[in-house]
């Protein structure tokens, strides 16, 4: 009988794309396993999922709120809802393995009423607080981030599960002709410096903006920019590649040198497995993670940090040339500990259900 594992995770690809690289090592190692994902209908894994030949099951979105305000009325019941659809769902599952977000709260709860195995992983510096309950019943913690053991001694640290396509990247050999085949596919001349832009898997209009006004005072820089599939899709020009999404990041990061994004652990964990440079904007909303993902970057030399509100046109035309130059020099410390993750997690998961 084939054994059954539920993937908790959606919402964004920092959700998505680690949950999506485990569930590849899984099927990989026990090509007769069942991997099905448990996300809802508004988040990015209602794309994404599909495309890799996984079957999606959809729960409602609950958001806890943070304000005092109606909303808080009708969150028992909507979170309760949310419980008995996902009980309904995980029936039959050996493993649930959840990577934190709207989705994974109430399939910790519902798993750990059904006694089905939980691992949890903890992919942020500041956990949230869905990770923060279900550790509290899992049978296994995964951390990304060394320091969170620290507070969660029986954590395991595995490293950020990274797609398979990107460790590629690391270990190819010609890697000049991979640049040149993907810099003229854009319209660029790969003699010349490539920045690769993106606000998140939503894209980020503050982002957005910020390009759209520095393009105009100077549009000799080559840049390639995901602007996100839900806003306005800028027209192409000269030095200037404009695309919703970044579907091949592989040939992002092994073609551009510098990248500007936000300071999602996953981007962080690609970054640093990569040895790429970029300059961070960590997202001004949450708990303050993405300050303390980029931290652990800029104080290894890997990046520049600059805040969401300092971020504009005339900041970035007086630094990016020096961000540039910082990447050109750049040494990196290349480990292979987040290459390793999703067969790590794989082995944790497969090794519950032999248990």
């Amino acid at each position: 009988m084939a054994h059954r594992f539920i993937v908790a995770g959606g919402g964004t690809a920092g959700h998505i794309e680690p949950a999506l690289a485990v569930a590849d090592a899984i099927i990989a190692k026990e090509p007769s396993a069942d991997c099905e994902f448990l996300g809802t209908d508004g988040g990015l894994e209602k794309l994404l999922v599909p495309q890799r030949g996984y079957r999606l099951r959809t729960i409602p979105k609950v958001v806890l709120p943070r304000k005092l305000t109606l909303g808080v009325i009708a969150f028992p019941v909507r979170f309760i809802s949310a419980i008995a659809r996902t009980y309904r769902e995980i029936k039959d599952a050996d493993v649930i393995i959840g990577f934190g977000g709207y989705v994974s709260t109430p399939a910790y709860v519902a798993a750990y009423i059904r006694r089905i195995p939980i691992i949890v992983h903890e992919a942020n510096a500041k956990p949230g607080w869905a990770n923060r309950l279900g550790r509290r019943v899992a049978k296994i913690t995964a951390v990304n981030f060394p320091e969170v053991q620290e507070s969660w001694p029986h954590a395991v640290v595995t490293g950020m599960p990274i797609r398979s396509s990107l460790a590629n990247v690391r270990s190819m050999t010609e890697k000049d002709k991979f640049r040149n085949l993907n810099a003229e596919t854009w319209g660029f001349d790969p003699k010349r410096p490539i920045v690769a832009v993106f606000g998140g898997s939503q894209g980020s209009s503050h982002i957005n903006n910020v390009i759209s006004q520095y393009i105009e005072k100077d549009s000799s820089t080559q840049i390639i920019h995901a602007v996100g599939i839900n806003n306005p899709l800028p027209a192409a020009r000269a030095n200037y590649f404009p695309t919703p999404y970044f579907h091949d990041m592989a040939a992002i990061y092994g073609s551009a040198d510098l990248l500007i994004t936000r300071s999602g652990a996953v981007t962080c964990s690609e970054l640093k497995a990569l040895g790429k440079y970029a300059i961070l904007i960590p997202l001004p909303h949450g708990n303050g993670e993405q300050v303390n993902n980029a931290r652990a970057l800029v104080n290894s030399g890997a990046a520049l940090m600059v805040e969401n509100a300092e971020f504009n046109a005339e900041w970035l035309e007086a630094n990016l040339s020096k961000a540039l130059d910082n990447a050109s020099h750049f040494m990196p410390q290349l480990d292979s500990l987040n290459l390793q993750a999703a067969e790590k997690l794989a082995e944790l998961a497969l090794g519950l259900v032999k248990r």
